[in-house]
């Protein structure tokens, strides 16, 4: 969902020093977030597996499939067919009532669109109407009940092969023919994969619910003993089996989630739409290859470039609402899944291609001409075509490890550097464990997000890039409170005098375990895009992996020598100008935390692009958007004003005496 004031309230609360007025922010910000948004909120959390409302979607894709052989030309082929489909109309009807609770109302679209699947199916309707009505009744349930519709990990095909050998093959036949001696003693027969009308009428998703439930009134029983990545598999596994010796195309771009849910009919009209020169091979490329390895990052980058030429297609024929939906669909589902390992490569041109995919959004937004439209488009291409060249001499590894391990570890450095310099100029170097204890906790943590984000949890596109958001912002609140704190601390005559009677309610155990916690987000942050950024490197780098890894030590050399000698730099500073200096440097990456997490809410579509003449400094999250240049300058101002209060307060009276 969009960020709201309550949950940032909420963060903040449990995150405050010692003025009470800084929780002003929080609200403010939250209201700025608030007023600006204009795209719709995330979709609800995905459902259990194996539930009522997968449940329903599995009964939908069978009277889709199998109406076909029950009816045909309004005749009733198969009476006992017939009469199991009526019954399946009639249960779909059921479980939608159940799950939108004890008084739907009779307009729910949901359940109007199976109303009018049963009456279809009771009126003999012919088979292609029937399956339209089915598909529509299928995405609304898909979409209202917030269903996982793929896989949270690429299919394994060890594990596919294996595990079809054991369980599959007696039935359905070593090669998908179902002709074994136990195939012959069930009435129905198993299901033929090789038989193209009837593989091509299923989808993946489709095999993953009878794996899930079993089909009724045949001998396929559930497989819900099997985890849901292997029944995944096995799904994935069924269609290469289906296409086994026919010729494979050129590799062609699509997403897991489209080869999960599409047919193979359905894959074919799209390619024969998008004019493919080969769309038979293609869709072979898809089913054995595409849906068990990585693609080239290159066929990536030309689906996109073909996304976005439609969307200007789109534009110019009067229609910029669908053509607005297009360009983000350009971004979240053709470069986004790109974008850790181009960033890898090249993280100025991946922020260059990020900026020119937010400024055609904005021309459409705000109703700019065709051509301006179409000269944003034509910009954006140019910046894919570069990216989609890539680069594999040695250098190129080597330079981008030892970016992506500067880069990310100065970040942290910085602010735990600054912190344990503080504890130390305040006269508690005892303190400082709970810093190291921060950073150190950080390090398996980001370790462990990775692997729960990569494997574990379905996130689509749009919601990692709120989860990015989300952690960026909260970082940004967390800064700014310590930078608040102690910019008001940086004048004082008596400062030694002050610290004597205020240390231990200054430094708190509380305050030391929100200082331990501000060291932890830091580097936890960057612990876990680095180990992204890595695994993408070495995918892009099969042949130079030992540059990868040079680059990387030399990147966390350069982060060590860097830190010792802010360390040693700041320590020389009187104590106030210690504090001043402190303070604008967390204050700083406070700003950059607050407008990289605003940038991400642009990018996914959280919020609707404002953009405004202003200067862009990516490396300070500073870009041309209003959204996020009220919340910076937001967060300037407070920290401002807190300064020409600190500035004009009286000074003390006597060592000892109260600030």
């Amino acid at each position: 969902m969009t960020p709201s004031p309550r949950l940032w309230y909420a963060c903040k609360l449990k995150m405050k020093l010692k003025f009470n007025f800084i929780m002003l922010l929080v609200p403010l910000l939250g209201g700025l977030l608030a007023a600006c948004a204009g795209a719709p909120a995330a979709p609800p959390a995905p459902a259990a597996d194996g539930g009522d409302g997968q449940r329903l979607v599995a009964l939908l894709d069978y009277i889709s499939g199998d109406y076909r052989r029950a009816v045909r030309a309004r005749q009733v082929l198969v009476q006992s067919e017939y009469e199991e489909q009526i019954r399946f109309a009639g249960e779909a009807r059921g479980l939608a009532r159940g799950l939108l609770g004890p008084s739907p109302s009779p307009d729910d679209p949901l359940l109007a669109g199976l109303a009018e699947v049963e009456a279809q199916v009771r009126a003999r309707a012919e088979p292609e109407a029937v399956a339209e009505l089915c598909r529509s009744a299928r995405e609304q349930a898909v979409a209202r009940f917030g269903l996982r519709t793929m896989p949270v990990e690429r299919p394994s095909l060890p594990r596919a092969q294996r595990l079809y050998a054991e369980s599959c093959a007696p039935c359905h036949g070593a090669q998908g023919n179902a002709d074994t001696e136990r195939a012959r003693s069930f009435n129905p027969p198993p299901a033929r994969f090789r038989d193209p009308s009837r593989l091509g009428e299923m989808s993946p998703y489709r095999i993953y619910n009878a794996l899930t439930f079993g089909v009724p009134g045949t001998a396929m029983a559930s497989f819900d003993s099997l985890s849901p990545p292997d029944r995944w598999s096995l799904a994935f596994y069924v269609f290469r089996l289906g296409h086994e010796g026919e010729k494979v195309g050129t590799p062609v771009a699509m997403t897991l989630a489209d080869m999960a849910g599409r047919s193979d009919q359905e894959i074919l009209a799209g390619l024969q739409a998008e004019k493919h020169p080969d769309p038979d091979g293609a869709l072979v490329y898809l089913r054995r290859e595409a849906a068990f390895t990585e693609p080239p990052a290159g066929v990536g980058i030309d689906r996109t470039r073909e996304m976005v030429r439609q969307a200007v297609r789109v534009y110019t024929q009067g229609r910029p609402r669908e053509a607005d939906r297009l360009a983000l669909d350009a971004y979240l589902s053709g470069f986004e899944p790109l974008e850790i390992r181009l960033r890898a490569r090249d993280a100025a041109g991946t922020l260059q291609v990020e900026t020119g995919f937010r400024d055609l959004r904005a021309a459409m937004v705000q109703g700019e001409t065709a051509d301006h439209v179409r000269a944003r488009a034509q910009a954006l291409d140019g910046r894919l075509a570069f990216m989609g060249e890539g680069g594999r001499r040695p250098l190129v590894p080597l330079a981008a490890g030892f970016l992506i391990y500067f880069r990310e570890g100065v970040e942290a450095a910085l602010l735990v550097g600054a912190l344990l310099a503080g504890l130390r100029r305040l006269g508690r170097p005892d303190a400082a464990r709970f810093i190291h204890a921060g950073w150190l906790l950080a390090l398996p943590a980001g370790v462990v997000t990775w692997w729960v984000f990569d494997r574990a949890i379905s996130l689509g596109t749009n919601q990692r890039e709120l989860m990015e958001a989300l952690v960026a912002l909260l970082a940004a609140v967390v800064l700014f409170s310590v930078s608040f704190w102690m910019i008001s601390k940086a004048e004082s005559r008596h400062w030694m005098g002050y610290l004597k009677q205020k240390l231990e309610a200054g430094l708190s155990r509380r305050s030391l375990l929100v200082l331990s916690g501000l060291a932890f987000l830091a580097v936890y942050r960057e612990a876990a895009e680095t180990i992204l950024f890595t695994q993408a490197l070495l995918l892009e780098s099969d042949l130079h992996r030992a540059y990868v890894w040079t680059g990387a030590f030399l990147g966390l050399l350069a982060v060590v020598v860097a830190a010792v000698l802010m360390n040693r730099t700041v320590l020389r500073l009187p104590l106030g100008p210690f504090f001043a200096v402190s303070s604008l440097l967390l204050c700083g990456l406070a700003i950059s935390f607050a407008g990289a997490g605003i940038y991400e809410l642009v990018a996914a579509g959280y919020l609707t692009p404002r953009p405004v003449p202003f200067p862009e400094v990516p490396w300070m999250g500073i870009h041309p958007d209003l959204t996020g240049l009220l919340v910076q300058l937001t967060i300037l101002l407070i920290i401002a004003g807190a300064g020409l209060l600190t500035l004009r307060r009286r000074p003390l009276a006597q060592p000892g005496g109260h600030a």
